[in-house]
């Protein structure tokens, strides 16, 4: 294999986050935890970040529990893009609040759901 599973979600994160967020979504999930914008933003992420999962690792598409897989996404994101985790994070940690700085800070947060997401992923997979 030339890629891992989280390689893979690692692609599907930037294509969902980046190519396919368009500035209404940015801009609106900046308006609270319950913005139309920022929904549209949560599904379209979640049903990337499903179907790169399925592309990297059918198998655990179908044995391990997806609608939980489902739910981490969705609320997770929802959580940190909506509740502006990353500048919250800044503020209780006195970084001063810079752009860059609070991009890599979501950036991390979502990538961390990631790796938590191939380790439930990697524990459902059976042995051989």
């Amino acid at each position: 294999r030339i890629m891992s599973i989280f390689g893979w979600l690692l692609l599907g994160h930037f294509v969902a986050d980046w190519l396919l967020q368009n500035d209404w979504m940015a801009i609106g999930k900046t308006k609270g935890l319950l913005s139309l914008p920022g929904f549209i933003h949560y599904i379209v992420y979640t049903a990337t970040i499903l179907v790169f999962l399925a592309i990297s690792a059918p198998n655990c598409a179908t044995s391990a529990p997806l609608l939980l897989i489902t739910l981490i996404v969705f609320i997770s994101h929802w959580l940190i893009d909506g509740g502006n985790l990353a500048s919250r994070w800044m503020q209780h940690f006195g970084q001063r609040d810079q752009t860059m700085v609070r991009v890599v800070i979501d950036q991390t947060f979502d990538l961390l759901v990631l790796g938590g997401i191939v380790s439930v992923c990697l524990s459902n997979l059976p042995t051989i």
